[in-house]
Protein backbone atom coordinates (compact mmCIF):
# COMPACT_ATOMS: atom_id res chain seq x y z
CA UNK A 1 0.00 0.00 0.00
CA UNK A 2 1.65 3.46 -0.85
CA UNK A 3 0.72 6.28 1.52
CA UNK A 4 0.99 9.81 1.49
CA UNK A 5 1.47 11.53 4.97
CA UNK A 6 0.67 15.29 5.64
CA UNK A 7 1.70 17.56 8.58
CA UNK A 8 3.91 20.40 9.34
CA UNK A 9 5.41 19.17 12.16
CA UNK A 10 8.61 17.02 11.18
CA UNK A 11 9.08 14.80 14.44
CA UNK A 12 5.50 13.78 13.96
CA UNK A 13 5.57 12.78 10.34
CA UNK A 14 9.04 10.51 11.02
CA UNK A 15 7.17 9.39 14.14
CA UNK A 16 4.04 8.14 12.19
CA UNK A 17 6.68 6.85 9.36
CA UNK A 18 8.03 4.63 11.92
CA UNK A 19 4.98 3.21 13.68
CA UNK A 20 3.69 2.27 9.80
CA UNK A 21 6.76 0.62 8.83
CA UNK A 22 6.47 -1.19 12.20
CA UNK A 23 2.97 -2.75 11.71
CA UNK A 24 3.63 -3.53 7.93
CA UNK A 25 3.42 -0.32 5.96
CA UNK A 26 6.79 0.73 4.60
CA UNK A 27 5.78 2.67 1.22
CA UNK A 28 4.95 5.96 2.86
CA UNK A 29 6.09 9.81 1.61
CA UNK A 30 5.94 12.33 3.91
CA UNK A 31 5.34 16.15 3.17
CA UNK A 32 5.04 19.37 4.95
CA UNK A 33 2.66 21.22 3.64
CA UNK A 34 -1.16 20.78 1.60
CA UNK A 35 0.42 22.46 -1.11
CA UNK A 36 2.90 19.66 -1.32
CA UNK A 37 0.82 17.03 -1.28
CA UNK A 38 -1.21 18.45 -3.85
CA UNK A 39 1.80 18.89 -6.00
CA UNK A 40 3.18 15.45 -4.91
CA UNK A 41 -0.38 13.85 -6.40
CA UNK A 42 -0.44 15.93 -9.40
CA UNK A 43 3.17 14.92 -10.09
CA UNK A 44 3.36 11.26 -8.92
CA UNK A 45 4.41 8.21 -11.49
CA UNK A 46 2.43 6.40 -9.16
CA UNK A 47 -1.36 7.00 -6.96
CA UNK A 48 -1.58 6.76 -3.33
CA UNK A 49 -3.69 3.92 -2.21
CA UNK A 50 -4.36 5.95 1.04
CA UNK A 51 -3.43 9.70 2.55
CA UNK A 52 -3.02 10.58 6.16
CA UNK A 53 -3.55 14.29 6.90
CA UNK A 54 -3.16 16.48 9.73
CA UNK A 55 -6.07 18.98 10.10
CA UNK A 56 -4.63 22.17 11.29
CA UNK A 57 -1.31 23.32 8.58
CA UNK A 58 -0.12 26.51 7.85
CA UNK A 59 -1.81 27.63 4.17
CA UNK A 60 -4.10 25.14 3.17
CA UNK A 61 -5.30 23.23 5.95
CA UNK A 62 -6.30 19.23 6.09
CA UNK A 63 -10.25 20.48 5.67
CA UNK A 64 -9.21 22.50 2.11
CA UNK A 65 -6.58 19.71 1.19
CA UNK A 66 -9.18 17.20 1.51
CA UNK A 67 -11.73 18.74 -0.56
CA UNK A 68 -9.18 19.36 -3.56
CA UNK A 69 -7.98 16.30 -3.37
CA UNK A 70 -11.67 14.70 -3.84
CA UNK A 71 -11.66 16.61 -7.10
CA UNK A 72 -9.26 14.69 -8.71
CA UNK A 73 -10.97 11.99 -10.48
CA UNK A 74 -8.31 9.09 -9.28
CA UNK A 75 -8.50 10.43 -5.71
CA UNK A 76 -12.42 10.64 -5.70
CA UNK A 77 -12.61 7.01 -4.01
CA UNK A 78 -9.12 7.11 -1.99
CA UNK A 79 -9.25 6.93 2.38
CA UNK A 80 -8.21 10.06 3.41
CA UNK A 81 -7.56 9.99 6.76
CA UNK A 82 -7.61 13.11 9.54
CA UNK A 83 -4.79 12.56 12.34
CA UNK A 84 -5.18 15.39 14.14
CA UNK A 85 -5.44 16.97 18.16
CA UNK A 86 -8.26 19.09 17.37
CA UNK A 87 -11.94 16.65 19.32
CA UNK A 88 -14.20 19.17 18.48
CA UNK A 89 -17.84 18.06 16.21
CA UNK A 90 -17.02 21.03 14.65
CA UNK A 91 -13.36 20.06 13.41
CA UNK A 92 -15.32 15.94 12.82
CA UNK A 93 -18.19 17.85 10.70
CA UNK A 94 -15.68 19.86 8.25
CA UNK A 95 -13.33 17.11 7.87
CA UNK A 96 -16.23 14.48 7.29
CA UNK A 97 -18.28 16.67 5.12
CA UNK A 98 -15.08 17.82 2.99
CA UNK A 99 -14.63 13.83 2.06
CA UNK A 100 -12.96 12.32 5.03
CA UNK A 101 -13.18 8.68 5.43
CA UNK A 102 -11.98 8.72 8.79
CA UNK A 103 -10.70 10.30 12.11
CA UNK A 104 -8.08 9.59 14.15
CA UNK A 105 -7.04 12.07 17.14
CA UNK A 106 -3.55 12.38 18.72
CA UNK A 107 -1.57 11.21 20.44
CA UNK A 108 -1.20 7.99 18.27
CA UNK A 109 -2.08 4.48 19.22
CA UNK A 110 0.03 1.70 17.75
CA UNK A 111 -3.34 -0.87 18.39
CA UNK A 112 -5.52 1.92 16.59
CA UNK A 113 -3.42 3.01 14.02
CA UNK A 114 -3.09 -0.69 13.22
CA UNK A 115 -7.16 -1.21 13.01
CA UNK A 116 -7.65 1.82 10.94
CA UNK A 117 -4.89 0.80 8.40
CA UNK A 118 -5.93 -2.56 8.65
CA UNK A 119 -9.47 -1.01 7.58
CA UNK A 120 -8.17 0.70 4.77
CA UNK A 121 -6.60 -2.28 3.02
CA UNK A 122 -9.37 -4.48 3.31
CA UNK A 123 -11.55 -1.63 1.57
CA UNK A 124 -8.74 -1.68 -1.72
CA UNK A 125 -10.05 -4.03 -3.35
CA UNK A 126 -13.43 -2.83 -3.83
CA UNK A 127 -12.13 0.63 -4.58
CA UNK A 128 -10.13 -0.92 -7.77
CA UNK A 129 -13.54 -2.42 -8.67
CA UNK A 130 -15.45 0.77 -8.70
CA UNK A 131 -12.89 2.54 -10.59
CA UNK A 132 -14.48 1.06 -13.89
CA UNK A 133 -17.90 2.10 -12.80
CA UNK A 134 -16.28 5.79 -12.37
CA UNK A 135 -15.39 5.30 -16.25
CA UNK A 136 -19.00 4.98 -16.95
CA UNK A 137 -20.67 7.87 -15.39
CA UNK A 138 -23.60 9.60 -17.83
CA UNK A 139 -23.37 6.33 -19.59
CA UNK A 140 -26.39 3.98 -20.01
CA UNK A 141 -24.11 1.58 -21.15
CA UNK A 142 -26.03 -1.70 -21.04
CA UNK A 143 -23.57 -3.52 -23.53
CA UNK A 144 -20.64 -2.64 -20.80
CA UNK A 145 -20.04 -5.58 -18.87
CA UNK A 146 -19.35 -4.48 -15.27
CA UNK A 147 -19.44 -6.62 -11.75
CA UNK A 148 -21.77 -4.57 -9.49
CA UNK A 149 -22.45 -6.26 -6.32
CA UNK A 150 -26.07 -6.10 -4.55
CA UNK A 151 -25.58 -6.08 -1.08
CA UNK A 152 -21.86 -3.78 -0.88
CA UNK A 153 -22.29 -0.34 0.29
CA UNK A 154 -20.25 2.12 -2.77
CA UNK A 155 -19.59 5.81 -3.23
CA UNK A 156 -22.13 6.33 -6.57
CA UNK A 157 -20.08 7.97 -9.28
CA UNK A 158 -21.07 11.56 -10.27
CA UNK A 159 -23.00 12.02 -6.82
CA UNK A 160 -21.06 14.72 -5.52
CA UNK A 161 -23.53 14.99 -2.49
CA UNK A 162 -22.76 11.83 -1.33
CA UNK A 163 -20.71 10.23 1.18
CA UNK A 164 -19.32 6.68 1.58
CA UNK A 165 -21.14 4.46 3.98
CA UNK A 166 -18.16 3.52 5.88
CA UNK A 167 -17.34 7.32 6.36
CA UNK A 168 -20.75 7.42 7.61
CA UNK A 169 -19.78 4.99 10.42
CA UNK A 170 -16.85 6.34 11.19
CA UNK A 171 -18.24 9.78 11.54
CA UNK A 172 -20.71 8.46 14.50
CA UNK A 173 -18.28 6.89 16.08
CA UNK A 174 -15.30 9.64 16.50
CA UNK A 175 -18.24 11.47 17.93
CA UNK A 176 -19.45 8.94 20.09
CA UNK A 177 -22.85 8.67 21.96
CA UNK A 178 -22.31 11.64 24.14
CA UNK A 179 -22.19 14.05 21.11
CA UNK A 180 -24.45 12.44 19.02
CA UNK A 181 -28.06 13.02 20.87
CA UNK A 182 -28.40 15.80 18.02
CA UNK A 183 -28.17 13.82 15.21
CA UNK A 184 -31.14 11.89 13.48
CA UNK A 185 -31.09 9.41 10.42
CA UNK A 186 -33.69 7.97 7.80
CA UNK A 187 -33.59 5.63 5.57
CA UNK A 188 -34.72 5.29 1.37
CA UNK A 189 -35.33 1.75 0.32
CA UNK A 190 -36.05 1.32 -2.99
CA UNK A 191 -38.53 -1.25 -2.90
CA UNK A 192 -37.47 -2.91 -6.40
CA UNK A 193 -34.35 -2.99 -6.53
CA UNK A 194 -33.51 -6.40 -6.56
CA UNK A 195 -35.83 -7.26 -9.38
CA UNK A 196 -33.86 -4.15 -11.17
CA UNK A 197 -30.36 -5.79 -10.44
CA UNK A 198 -31.71 -9.16 -11.65
CA UNK A 199 -32.80 -7.72 -14.97
CA UNK A 200 -29.95 -4.72 -15.70
CA UNK A 201 -26.37 -4.80 -16.49
CA UNK A 202 -23.61 -3.72 -14.02
CA UNK A 203 -24.27 -0.25 -15.66
CA UNK A 204 -27.56 0.38 -15.68
CA UNK A 205 -28.13 -0.79 -12.23
CA UNK A 206 -25.52 1.77 -11.25
CA UNK A 207 -27.23 4.76 -13.23
CA UNK A 208 -30.22 4.07 -11.64
CA UNK A 209 -28.92 4.90 -8.32
CA UNK A 210 -27.58 7.36 -8.99
CA UNK A 211 -30.95 8.56 -10.75
CA UNK A 212 -32.52 8.24 -7.28
CA UNK A 213 -29.41 9.83 -5.44
CA UNK A 214 -30.18 12.93 -7.65
CA UNK A 215 -33.94 12.81 -7.00
CA UNK A 216 -33.38 12.47 -2.91
CA UNK A 217 -31.52 15.61 -2.93
CA UNK A 218 -33.38 17.54 -5.22
CA UNK A 219 -36.52 16.61 -2.78
CA UNK A 220 -35.07 17.03 0.53
CA UNK A 221 -33.69 20.49 -0.50
CA UNK A 222 -31.32 21.10 2.81
CA UNK A 223 -27.33 21.29 2.48
CA UNK A 224 -26.40 20.17 5.83
CA UNK A 225 -27.83 16.32 5.28
CA UNK A 226 -24.88 13.30 4.75
CA UNK A 227 -26.04 10.74 2.29
CA UNK A 228 -24.43 7.56 2.16
CA UNK A 229 -25.44 4.31 -0.39
CA UNK A 230 -25.63 1.49 1.97
CA UNK A 231 -25.94 -1.48 -0.33
CA UNK A 232 -29.19 -3.56 -1.29
CA UNK A 233 -30.83 -0.68 -2.50
CA UNK A 234 -30.62 1.24 0.89
CA UNK A 235 -29.01 5.22 1.14
CA UNK A 236 -29.36 6.78 4.68
CA UNK A 237 -29.13 10.14 4.96
CA UNK A 238 -28.37 12.04 8.29
CA UNK A 239 -28.94 15.53 9.41
CA UNK A 240 -28.30 17.35 12.79
CA UNK A 241 -32.17 18.78 12.10
CA UNK A 242 -35.39 16.85 12.75
CA UNK A 243 -36.52 16.01 9.32
CA UNK A 244 -39.17 13.34 10.60
CA UNK A 245 -42.19 15.59 9.54
CA UNK A 246 -41.36 15.32 6.37
CA UNK A 247 -40.57 11.73 5.78
CA UNK A 248 -44.00 11.09 4.12
CA UNK A 249 -43.64 14.08 1.64
CA UNK A 250 -39.96 13.40 0.68
CA UNK A 251 -41.19 9.80 -0.46
CA UNK A 252 -44.07 11.16 -2.56
CA UNK A 253 -41.32 14.13 -4.01
CA UNK A 254 -39.00 11.40 -5.13
CA UNK A 255 -41.16 8.68 -6.54
CA UNK A 256 -42.82 11.65 -8.59
CA UNK A 257 -39.25 13.02 -9.79
CA UNK A 258 -38.47 8.81 -10.81
CA UNK A 259 -41.39 9.01 -12.97
CA UNK A 260 -39.76 11.61 -15.21
CA UNK A 261 -37.13 8.47 -16.02
CA UNK A 262 -40.04 6.11 -17.51
CA UNK A 263 -39.49 6.62 -21.14
CA UNK A 264 -34.97 5.66 -20.20
CA UNK A 265 -36.46 3.03 -17.68
CA UNK A 266 -38.49 1.37 -20.70
CA UNK A 267 -35.82 1.92 -22.93
CA UNK A 268 -33.53 -0.70 -20.54
CA UNK A 269 -36.57 -2.93 -20.01
CA UNK A 270 -36.51 -2.11 -16.41
CA UNK A 271 -39.10 -0.85 -14.40
CA UNK A 272 -39.02 2.88 -12.94
CA UNK A 273 -37.39 2.49 -9.22
CA UNK A 274 -40.19 3.18 -6.48
CA UNK A 275 -38.83 3.99 -2.90
CA UNK A 276 -39.94 3.76 0.59
CA UNK A 277 -38.95 6.35 3.38
CA UNK A 278 -38.62 5.06 6.82
CA UNK A 279 -39.25 6.73 10.14
CA UNK A 280 -36.68 8.90 11.80
CA UNK A 281 -34.19 7.36 14.25
CA UNK A 282 -32.54 8.89 16.90
CA UNK A 283 -30.12 8.34 19.96
CA UNK A 284 -32.05 7.73 23.53
CA UNK A 285 -30.17 9.57 26.56
CA UNK A 286 -32.15 6.56 28.58
CA UNK A 287 -30.35 3.90 26.64
CA UNK A 288 -26.87 4.97 25.05
CA UNK A 289 -25.71 2.23 22.77
CA UNK A 290 -23.29 2.24 19.94
CA UNK A 291 -23.01 4.73 17.71
CA UNK A 292 -24.07 3.09 14.23
CA UNK A 293 -27.29 1.95 16.03
CA UNK A 294 -28.80 4.61 14.75
CA UNK A 295 -27.53 3.72 11.16
CA UNK A 296 -29.35 -0.05 11.34
CA UNK A 297 -32.63 1.36 12.58
CA UNK A 298 -32.79 4.29 10.09
CA UNK A 299 -32.16 1.11 7.20
CA UNK A 300 -34.16 -1.40 8.93
CA UNK A 301 -37.00 0.79 9.36
CA UNK A 302 -37.02 2.20 5.64
CA UNK A 303 -37.50 -1.75 4.56
CA UNK A 304 -39.46 -2.90 6.29
CA UNK A 305 -43.19 -1.91 5.13
CA UNK A 306 -45.26 0.72 7.33
CA UNK A 307 -47.81 -2.18 8.80
CA UNK A 308 -45.02 -4.20 10.12
CA UNK A 309 -42.59 -1.58 11.68
CA UNK A 310 -42.26 -2.02 15.39
CA UNK A 311 -42.38 1.63 17.19
CA UNK A 312 -40.56 4.14 18.61
CA UNK A 313 -37.49 4.70 16.53
CA UNK A 314 -35.22 5.70 19.48
CA UNK A 315 -32.21 3.68 19.07
CA UNK A 316 -32.28 1.30 22.11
Amino acid sequence: MRILAVDDDPVFLELLAGMLKAIGYGHVTTVGTAEQALHEVDTSNHVYDCILSDMQMPGLDGTALTTAIRLRTAYRQTPILMITALAGKNFVDEAFTAGATDYITKPLDMIELKARIGMVARLLSERHRLAEFARLVGQRAAQVEINADFDTPILIPGFDRGIEFLAMENYLLTLGVKRMYSTSAFGIHIKNASMIFNKASGAVYMQMLGDVAAQIVDSLKTEDAKIAYAGSGNFVCMSERDLGAATDDLEILINIGLMDFESIYATDRIPVPQVRVGEVARSSFLSPTKPTRILERAILSASTPPDKRSKPTMVA
